[in-house]
């Protein structure tokens, strides 16, 4: 997908461009954020999370709430394949 550009001048015989580059979705999670996604790709569910990081239920909830808000998904399945890079329209 070609970004419209930022900045686009010509110095010196020298093109300088700026695009925006959008951050892959592993770069949008924090290191805890990392560790939940990869358990729920295990199927594991919230309250075996919750077991196995010695964390509460609702600590786990909020994980997924933030994961699901940066990732821009709705599914546990989408969330997945967000960030294995599946499509899941092509399903």
């Amino acid at each position: 997908m070609q970004r419209k550009p930022l900045l686009d001048v010509t110095e010196y015989g020298v093109r300088c461009l700026l695009v925006p580059v959008a951050p892959e979705p592993h770069d949008l999670l924090s290191p805890r954020e990392h560790e939940v996604a990869r358990m729920v790709g295990r199927g594991y569910t919230n309250k075996q999370i919750a077991g196995v990081l010695e964390i509460s239920l609702n600590t786990v909830s909020a994980h997924m709430r933030r994961i699901f808000t940066k990732l821009g998904v709705g599914s546990r399945a989408a969330m997945v394949a967000a960030l294995t890079g599946e499509n899941l329209a092509a399903v």
